[in-house]
């Protein structure tokens, strides 16, 4: 399978990147995906903080790409925490992603790949465990978490690849 051929990285003027790089304990969360199908945003939960920029939820993300969230805290003496829910076009999964960047402790994460789309994104909040790298597999995808350098953020990247792994029978 081709390597993605885009990133898509919204556009932060310079007074945005200053002030997201001033924010306490904000995130970045690249999602790349590695499959031939789509990843459809279907919603968000936050316990704390939110979207860096206000009015921009996760967008879908085109087959063989990547994109790219900012991520901060929207009160004094937070960090982020919440999860995503996507669903994978044409195919009964969904990819659930947990993320956590306390304002005490330790970053956590979380990903999961189910055919039950009736749990809520507010669900793998509840799940995160620490932050080490995870993978799961449903049939023939697999999901994992990572942590890579930053972009913009003094803190981590969160880095979720979904693939496509062909069964030979």
């Amino acid at each position: 399978m081709a390597r993605y051929l885009q990133l898509y990285v919204p556009d932060l003027t310079p007074t945005e990147i200053k002030e997201f790089k001033q924010r306490w304990r904000s995130l970045e969360i690249c999602i790349d995906n590695k499959t031939s199908e789509a990843l459809s945003f279907i919603e968000s939960y936050f316990f704390t903080g939110g979207m860096f920029q206000i009015n921009e939820n996760p967008r879908d993300v085109v087959p063989r790409s990547g994109s790219v969230y900012f991520l901060a805290n929207t009160s004094y003496l937070t960090g982020v925490s919440g999860g995503w829910k996507f669903k994978v076009v044409g195919k009964d999964l969904y990819l659930y992603i947990g993320f956590s960047n306390p304002l005490f402790g330790s970053y956590k994460t979380f990903v999961h790949l189910t055919k039950n789309g009736t749990i809520s994104a507010e669900w793998p909040n509840d799940k995160l465990k620490d932050g080490s790298m995870k993978t799961v597999k449903c049939d023939e995808y697999t999901a994992e978490v990572t942590f890579t350098d930053p972009h913009y953020s003094k803190f981590q990247r969160i880095l979720c690849k979904i693939n496509y792994n062909e069964i030979n029978v």
